[in-house]
């Protein structure tokens, strides 16, 4: 509205006066509403809503059915409980209907006239539309057999995830979200690979699928399907190691993946991040059964955990400029963890093969250290690198400016060498 229109529509909505006091129309309130938003002067806004307050407030509708069609119908719309004014009393004709339906939605009740005085809102009353929507929403609520209500209940964070080839399900096990990427092509005839991502302390699930992408490894692949499980408890510290709740809850994973998407069940691996890595690293040695080899990014030995398995093969993806692993130990820590993923080699050597790595960008040194299986020790495969910069991050590009790495590559790299080599 410019000034102008105001000062038009104003004129045009001033009702006939009669002698007994009633309320005013709502859209006559809406009105008023524009006026105060509106860009007016004061005073000629002060004078608008002085006038549209005191000419509604006398208008009663007292007709009786008999007179004519549009007044009698108006009339009609307003009996009842509703003791409004009608529209067919105000003097603009393209806002005179004669259907009760426009009718009943521009009447006000009696009782909020006090309310509108001081300045108060119209109190909230049901409609006979409110009503129909209600009605259409049990019909469709039981038509769905519950399951719309099941969606529109709180849960945890809904997701919104990066446009995909392939699709990203939500499942819940054990009361806890477990997501999976399945590529838009994958292999036929024969099982596929499942690659559990297991995010560190204070992090989601949704918060490993961003920093490691390992979607994407699966889409480029098109063998494994990608998994991203919650902690049991929501953005936790710590992962539940040895907990009856927490064993149950991989295996009960680990048994969805066989059923619904055609795992093969010694095809199953899990790599983790940070406190994720280090129960990665744990679930090798005391759930060797259900995990084929497992990886660990940023990560070392979980504190006070017994291993007492022969384990399975592991892949360790460490930094030595990593600040959060320097304040649990730092080079400790990491010669620990490789020593006890050892500790089953009769030799004692050190590892038979080191690779040298792209340094490019933020990499100030890299290189694969690989320990074969011997004994009952299985396989060990190190990537000791260094950032020029302190980071606790996942080794990637997104990550690490300028490199040429990536470790979610590399750990299904060294799962797929896994599957071509005997259990």
């Amino acid at each position: 509205f410019c000034r102008s229109d105001l000062k038009a529509v104003a004129s045009s909505l001033v009702p006939r006066k009669h002698a007994q006091s009633q309320p005013m129309a709502p859209f006559v309130q809406t009105f008023v509403d524009i006026v105060r938003n509106a860009r007016v002067q004061e005073g000629e806004r002060s004078t608008l809503e002085s006038k549209l307050l005191d000419e509604a407030a006398d208008m009663p509708c007292k007709r009786s059915t008999t007179a004519t069609s549009t007044a009698s119908t108006a009339s009609t719309a307003c009996s009842g409980h509703w003791a409004s004014p009608c529209l067919s009393d105000f003097s603009t004709p393209s806002l005179v209907t004669s259907t009760s339906r426009t009718a009943t939605e521009f009447l006000l009740p009696t009782e909020d006239v006090a309310r509108l005085h001081r300045g108060l809102p119209a109190a909230r009353r049901p409609s006979v539309h409110g009503f129909a929507a209600w009605a259409l929403l049990v019909l469709a609520v039981v038509a769905c057999g519950g399951w719309c209500l099941h969606e529109l209940l709180p849960r945890a964070p809904k997701w919104s995830f990066p446009q995909r080839p392939g699709t990203m399900r939500r499942h819940v096990v054990d009361g806890r979200d477990v997501w999976v990427y399945l590529p838009s092509k994958v292999r036929t005839g024969t099982p596929l690979s499942a690659v559990m991502v297991l995010h560190g302390s204070l992090d989601t699930a949704m918060g490993i699928i961003n920093a490691s992408a390992m979607e994407h490894v699966a889409e480029a692949d098109s063998n494994f399907i990608a998994v991203f499980p919650e902690m049991a408890q929501y953005k936790g510290m710590s992962w539940g190691y040895g907990n009856a709740s927490e064993v149950k809850f991989f295996r009960d994973v680990s048994n969805l993946l066989t059923r619904q998407y055609y795992v093969g069940r010694d095809q199953v691996f899990a790599v983790g991040h940070s406190s994720g890595g280090s129960m990665a690293l744990f679930l090798q040695d005391h759930l060797p059964d259900v995990f084929r080899g497992v990886a660990s990014v940023e990560a070392g030995l979980p504190a006070n955990q017994v291993w007492t398995g022969n384990g399975r093969p592991t892949m360790m993806v460490w930094n030595h400029n990593d600040p959060v692993l320097a304040q649990y130990g730092g080079e400790q820590l990491y010669n620990d963890t490789w020593s006890m993923l050892r500790r089953h080699d009769p030799s004692g050597a050190g590892p038979t093969s080191v690779e040298s790595l792209s340094t490019s960008g933020g990499v100030v040194y890299a290189e694969l250290l690989t320990w074969p299986a011997r004994g009952s020790n299985p396989l060990t495969s190190v990537v000791s690198w260094k950032s020029s910069v302190p980071t606790h991050a996942w080794l990637n590009p997104t990550h690490i400016d300028g490199t040429t790495l990536d470790a979610s590559k590399m750990v299904w790299q060294f799962f797929k060498n896994i599957l071509v080599t005997p259990s």
